[in-house]
């Protein structure tokens, strides 16, 4: 069941983004990737929950939440159980902590409608208006004023705005009955119509919203007089009885299918690699892993499920599309020349010439296909911040006793991945690749609008491409391996193990040969090696250690330590030949452990692994493309023959624009009042008393439009009289400019010069907001002038003091 959220911001708002910016802010606001505020998913489903948590309580009346099948359990049931509170005692429950339950709600975060990003992209001006800077206090108890030295400057983003996502009621994990669906959309609904605030000051004003859920069943009066129904329980995939014993399939056996996953990803998605203090950081890639449950769901076939089991079945891990391919791990064998970036060199084939620097790779990095005479292309992972924060219930605030200040580290919105999916052949039906295409989500804090991607798979093939080397396939020959991913492998005691040596022994078994690991050899020995060419060493690897998380209890797995990936060893066949069927499919269906998940990639004797790269040219720098689509958003405007755009972006934009044009009016009239005042009161205005120009004050204050008669009638009584001698106190040059700027309405924009086509999305709207701000320009504009009126006088009447040494008398 897909519903469609939306909040609708009746006032000024505040989602903090735990951060500031030194001097200027001290408490930003989260923003999405087009610049503008959003509501993460953390948030809504936090005050989401707490709402329907009171409508829970109202329902089960006193001591009703600990009994069974209480309106308690179906909140658990909707947003997920909270164990690790529940252990603290911060959450009723009492008696032995119970199995987490997976929340059946997904809820993606809240955005203002994509059609006014795409507006906003080449309009930087208006964008920034989505935003303002509030200044603020802190209260002495003692003294009641301000306290010293706490004055504070906070972001907060305009209301009026409405904010749109979509949520997903038991997406692939219950079953619901027609009672239990109905049920479940009511207690929602009751939930929707109790939040009032979210964001930060909810309490003081801040964030009042009204929220709206579309797609519901059932409203709120469904529960009157009812009493809660049993809480479904969770839907188990078929588990086989046994597992078949498993064997190694042979080379000249049945070949392999194989489905590229294309990752587009729409969110943020953190891939856990460590969690370091309350920062939980984000590999730079997503393990396959985390791709296998949601390829087996997908799949829904006992045999997939045997076959992962069995190690059959492989899920590659998805990294960064690099030339339009996955990005393979960088070889630890290539260091970068200092100085000249994106030049490498291959230190298993040559050396840095004299002079040059070249630092091996870290190997965060990864790289695409090799082709003779050209760079290599290089790419790497981008990654994102987003801070959260975890408020008790009883004091309504961040305390690290229920989790406190958090932040995650996630592979940013936008980033392209890709990843492979390789099977038996005729282990599923013909046609398997289209049902892995869709909409995804992965990775940890997949509820709350983390790890949303769209998913595009398409057949690939599945076989060595290039043939084996006539020097490897008998005794004492070399082989150089380039480990795709991590490798899992145990020693003779079955303990985890990183060294070479078991390495070889693992891979020489899938082989058909026995591997030896090659010793290291100093530079000046490897230099005259056939196999090394002009470089030296023989091993530039690596050790990993990986620390799952449980995201369901929230407690680490076991580690997970092998040599990582990256690393490139060599090899030397002791006995046996060595086929090209045997490494297509070592290749294909790799080694060591836990294989289904990715572990035990590699590549034998690359291209790249025998490639001198030091004369090459970098490869020139491509420009990302947009998964969106979308340009400088000048093709969604309003205008020019375009698709008008859908109300709620009218009116978010209707806002922006109101707001941006104040700012511009705040921003321009101090510089026209200090630079061009005598165009705005007239040549002579410094001859008028101080007084004779206050009177423009009270007058603008009440100023209506340029027709308005008491404007006219303040403006008839400084004309001369006919017939009286008395001298007028307003020069004639100064009735005039006051007239005009009084009484025709193009006057001031004029005098302003407002980039009106940086703060307006539609030029047809320019004209109504002219007509609409004239008062606030000519009242600020007139203000302005006066102030610097003014300063200027005080500070002609003060120079003969300064001149003279005194100090200028106090006002």
């Amino acid at each position: 069941m897909v519903l469609a959220v939306r909040v609708r911001m009746l006032g000024d708002w505040h989602v903090g983004s735990g951060a500031g910016r030194h001097g200027f802010v001290d408490r930003g606001v989260q923003r999405d990737g087009d610049g503008l505020p959003f509501v993460p998913a953390k948030t809504l489903a936090g005050v989401w929950r707490d709402a329907c948590e009171r409508a829970a309580r109202a329902l089960d009346g006193v001591g009703g939440e600990e009994a069974a099948g209480s309106w308690r359990e179906w909140v658990d049931f909707l947003f997920g159980g909270q164990p690790a509170l529940q252990e603290r005692g911060v959450v009723p429950g009492g008696g032995p902590v119970r199995p987490p339950r997976p929340a059946a709600l997904h809820v993606d975060s809240l955005h203002c409608p994509p059609e006014v990003g795409a507006v906003l992209r080449s309009r930087p001006l208006l964008r920034q208006a989505a935003v303002f800077v509030k200044p603020g206090v802190v209260i002495d108890p003692v003294s009641g004023r301000a306290a010293d030295e706490l004055l504070r400057m906070e972001e907060m983003a305009r209301g009026g705005i409405t904010l749109s996502g979509r949520a997903e009621l038991a997406p692939h994990t219950v079953e619901l009955t027609e009672d239990q669906a109905a049920c479940a959309a009511a207690l929602l609904d009751a939930g929707a119509r109790l939040v009032e605030a979210l964001g930060g000051r909810r309490r003081r004003g801040a964030g009042r919203c009204r929220l709206e859920v579309s797609g519901l069943a059932n409203d709120w009066k469904w529960l009157e007089g009812r009493t809660a129904p049993a809480v479904p329980g969770a839907v188990s995939g078929p588990v086989p009885a046994a597992l078949p014993a498993h064997e190694r399939r042979p080379a000249d056996g049945p070949g392999w299918e194989a489905a590229e996953l294309r990752l587009v990803l729409r969110r943020p998605l953190v891939a856990h690699e460590r969690t370091v203090g309350n920062t939980v950081r984000s590999a730079g890639r997503v393990p396959g892993r985390a791709l296998l449950p949601a390829v087996l769901q997908r799949l829904a076939t006992d045999g997939a499920a045997v076959a992962a089991r069995a190690g059959s079945l492989v899920v590659t891990d998805a990294t960064v599309e690099v030339d339009g391919r996955a990005g393979r791990a960088e070889p630890l064998a290539l260091a970068a020349v200092k100085g000249e970036p994106g030049r490498l060199v291959n230190l298993w084939q040559e050396r840095p010439a004299d002079g040059v620097v070249a630092e091996p790779v870290d190997g965060s990095g990864y790289v695409g296909p090799y082709r003779p005479g050209r760079g290599l292309e290089r790419g790497e992972c981008a990654f994102t911040q987003h801070t959260h924060n975890t408020v008790d219930d009883a004091l309504q605030r961040p305390v690290e006793a229920v989790g406190g200040l958090f932040t995650y580290q996630a592979i940013a919105a936008g980033t392209v991945l890709r990843a492979q999916v390789r099977l038996p052949a005729g282990l599923v039906a013909a046609g398997w690749q289209e049902r892995l295409s869709g909409t995804w989500r992965l990775g940890q804090s997949r509820k709350d609008g983390y790890g949303l991607c769209e998913v595009t798979a398409t057949a690939a093939p599945c076989a060595r491409a290039r043939p084996l080397p006539a020097q490897a396939e008998g005794a004492g020959a070399r082989l150089r391996v380039w480990l795709l991913s991590d490798a899992l492998v145990t020693d003779d005691r079955l303990r985890p193990s990183s060294r070479a040596g078991d390495l070889a022994r693992v891979l020489g078994a899938a082989l058909g040969v026995v591997l030896a690991e090659v010793p290291e050899s100093p530079p000046a020995a490897a230099a005259d090696e056939t196999d090394g060419g002009g470089g030296g060493g023989v091993r530039f690897s690596g050790v990993r250690r990986t620390d799952p998380w449980h995201a369901r209890w929230g407690l680490p797995r076991a580690s997970l330590l092998g040599l990582g990936a990256g690393s490139c060893l060599t090899f030397e066949v002791v006995s046996g030949t060595l086929t090209a069927q045997a490494v297509a499919r070592v290749e294909c269906e790799g080694v060591g452990l836990r294989r289904a998940e990715g572990f035990g990639q590699l590549l034998i004797d690359d291209p790249l692994l025998y490639a001198c790269l030091g004369d090459t040219t970098a490869p020139a720098d491509t420009p990302a493309e947009d998964p969106d689509g979308g340009g400088d958003g000048t093709a969604v405007a309003q205008g020019g023959g375009a698709a008008p755009l859908p109300g709620t972006a009218v009116a978010a934009l209707a806002v922006l624009e109101e707001a941006a044009w104040r700012d511009a009016v705040q921003r321009h009239s101090p510089v026209v009042a200090h630079t061009g005042r005598s165009r705005v009161l007239g040549a002579g205005h410094e001859k008028v008393r101080a007084s004779q120009l206050a009177g423009l004050l009270p007058l603008l204050s009440h100023l209506r439009g340029p027709n308005d008669p008491a404007a006219r009638a303040w403006l008839e009584r400084l004309r001369p009289v006919p017939g009286e001698r008395r001298r007028r106190p307003w020069p004639d040059a100064v009735v005039e400019a006051v007239t005009v700027l009084l009484r025709e309405p193009g006057r001031v924009w004029e005098l302003l010069d407002l980039p009106e086509t940086q703060i307006t999305a539609d030029t047809v709207r320019a004209g109504a907001l002219r007509e609409q701000l004239w008062t606030v320009a000519v009242r600020t504009l007139v203000e302005d002038c006066l102030t610097a009126l003014r300063r200027t006088e005080t500070s002609r009447r003060h120079e003969p003091s300064r001149r003279a040494g005194q100090p200028p008398p106090q006002a």
